[in-house]
């Protein structure tokens, strides 16, 4: 019994030793070609899981020690006029729990027009009816695929997304929780419909842990009201943290997890829906094990910026950005252009 244990932790060792060696073999490589190697992100994900996260916080500590925070002028935005007291407090809560919902929301006004703009566009589907079909424009009356996913270029093109992308409030919130200087990584909408009353994979739908970068914040906001029935942003309070997740979920890997599998490990308490009206902007640490609830009805549409510490890890595209239709955001990539570096920026100032 003692030997095998012996081996068992000696396996484990091992396993560490490869996989730190591939990692910093694709740090090198990714220095120089901006690209990360598969080999290395698997690394990354793996040693995650046999460390229990240790090893995402020392790389974050790295990270830490490379690049001081910027000094933004101030922190007055769509999340409020926030001072270093208020932007600690929510920092403690997202350390804590994962996630933090604002009282401010984002104006009726912003959120009409985005919704107009999601109706207008081609969508990439997920979960669709027919798997012929790659894209198509959002109906209402008509659903054909479980969530429909606006195209990244069209979003960066539009005025109201390009101020949240240049919105102080919210870089000074991930600036603060990252520890370092942000980068915009994600910008994404899409729709989620009641196509399919069963949790579907593609779709987010199950209990996951995200890790296509080294550490982030996502910023969710609700374009639509969001109650139980409708399809609430689900996360488990606090499993995000070092230590968060029990061995036997994390020797699943990289997995999606059925509701009647992970209630086993966590009380019932730590189980959060997040039902809110439209505008509603939540900040999460989707390292928590967290899912978008199956609807049983209507529709929810959700805009999505991510910010990250580095853009190691998981493969990306970078999109151009063509035209900027902010001034707030022409003078924010002039001054803090490591922010938007996921960006081709070939635009012109309107």
């Amino acid at each position: 019994m003692l030997l095998k244990k012996k081996l068992k932790s000696w396996l484990k060792s091992l396993k560490v030793l490869i996989n730190i060696t591939s990692l910093i073999k694709g740090a090198f490589v990714y220095q120089r070609t901006g690209i990360t190697p598969e080999k290395a992100y698997l690394s990354m994900i793996s040693l995650y899981c046999l460390t229990n996260g240790y090893s995402n916080a020392f790389l974050s500590w790295l990270l830490k020690l490379q690049r001081h925070p910027y000094i933004f002028p101030h922190a007055n935005g769509v999340l409020g006029n926030l001072d270093s007291v208020e932007i600690s407090r929510v920092i403690q809560e997202i350390r804590k729990d994962g996630y933090y919902v604002f009282d401010r929301l984002l104006s009726v006004g912003v959120c009409d027009k985005l919704i107009s703009l999601a109706f207008t566009q081609e969508c990439n589907l997920r979960g669709a009816l027919d798997t012929d079909i790659k894209m198509a424009i959002y109906d209402r009356t008509n659903p054909i695929a479980v969530t429909y996913w606006l195209q990244e270029e069209d979003l960066i093109a539009n005025p109201d997304i390009q101020a949240l992308m240049a919105d102080l409030s919210i870089l000074a919130i991930a600036q603060a929780y990252l520890e370092t200087q942000p980068i915009l990584d994600i910008v994404t909408m899409w729709w989620s419909t009641a196509l399919s009353k069963t949790a579907c994979t593609d779709s987010a739908q199950l209990y996951h842990f995200d890790m296509d970068r080294i550490k982030w914040l996502k910023f969710f906001i609700y374009l639509t009201d969001v109650t139980s029935d409708n399809g609430p942003h689900c996360y488990i309070a606090g499993s995000h943290q070092i230590g968060g997740k029990p061995k036997e979920l994390l020797k699943l890997g990289y997995a999606r997890i059925p509701d009647e599998d992970i209630v086993k490990f966590y009380t019932k308490e730590k189980f959060i829906e997040v039902t809110a009206p439209k505008g509603t902007i939540i900040a999460g640490d989707t390292l928590c094990f967290h899912k978008g609830k199956p609807l049983k009805h209507g529709d929810r549409l959700v805009l999505e910026l991510e910010f990250t510490n580095s853009l190691f890890g998981g493969s990306y595209q970078k999109v151009e950005l063509q035209n900027i239709n902010n001034s707030n955001l022409s003078e924010l990539i002039k001054d803090y252009s490591r922010s938007f570096q996921k960006f081709i920026l070939n635009y012109k100032d309107k």
